[in-house]
């Protein structure tokens, strides 16, 4: 070996996640569902309330206003439309044109795949969740006295159970089509226990007590709650706990690549 050959710089190894990252960016922008949904919707559902004079009212019975009840529901919104439509569908599809199965079996571990597709769906709720919260603060003057250890434990909490909520019908879904039927099953009557149709607090007792007990309901139950200064109760936290345990069993147990 020469001494120019063996004194070359030996090249960087390629980083395949962050390929990857960048390849479902792509396909994420160019079928833009869960951007529309996830991202836009909420923020188009902030500007039609900062129109509506009744949000900045309190709602009977309480010291909060409709404009702070909804930011939590808003919050969760994002993650049921991303954990719905850009995790289940897209990974039906690519079950479903053999797509998984190929890249199964190059050096690429389907793990990795998964993970990258979780990382841009991370990156888009913490978007949409940037714009509520600019939003609610200029457009609806939302005043906030944050728990932030409970807020953060809150959030992380509802992106589990949300997620793996999505990957629970990725898995069982065998093609793209059942996905999207299992998803439109799920999603109304998921956005009505998060509060979008009617704020759960003004729902019957029977109602708010169903609600406390799915993960949306209890998603924004903990929310709320941290919004306002205090510390989510243990119950909405287990809840989300609970359900994201075994929404992730589920996963594990049933998910496949072909």
């Amino acid at each position: 070996m020469s001494t120019e050959e063996s004194n070359t710089p030996a090249k960087k190894p390629s980083k395949p996640f962050w390929e990857l990252v960048k390849v479902y960016g792509k396909l994420t922008l160019r079928e833009p569902t869960g951007v529309i949904f996830g991202v836009l919707l909420p923020a188009f559902l902030l500007f039609i309330f900062s129109n509506i004079p009744s949000f900045n009212q309190p709602l009977p019975g309480s010291t909060l206003t409709l404009a702070q009840v909804y930011i939590p529901t808003l919050i969760v919104t994002v993650l049921i439309m991303i954990g719905l439509l850009n995790i289940p569908i897209p990974i039906a599809r690519d079950r479903e044109i053999g797509w998984l199965r190929r890249v199964s079996t190059t050096p690429v571990s389907p793990t990795k795949l998964l993970a990258a597709q979780l990382t841009i769906n991370i990156i888009l709720a913490a978007v949409g969740f940037t714009i509520l919260g600019v939003g609610s603060v200029l457009i609806l003057g939302v005043k906030a006295t944050i728990d932030i250890p409970g807020f953060i434990l809150s959030l992380l909490l509802a992106i589990a159970v949300m997620f793996s909520l999505g990957m629970v019908i990725a898995s069982l879904a065998p093609t793209q089509g059942t996905a999207v039927g299992m998803t439109q099953g799920l999603l109304y009557p998921l956005l009505f226990f998060a509060g979008v149709y009617v704020p759960v607090q003004m729902l019957p007792g029977y109602l708010q007590t169903i609600s406390s007990f799915t993960p949306v309901g209890a998603a924004v139950n903990a929310l709320n709650s941290s919004i306002q200064g205090t510390f989510p109760s243990l119950t909405s936290l287990l809840v989300m706990a609970v359900y994201t345990v075994f929404f992730g069993f589920i996963s594990i147990r049933y998910f496949k690549w072909d």
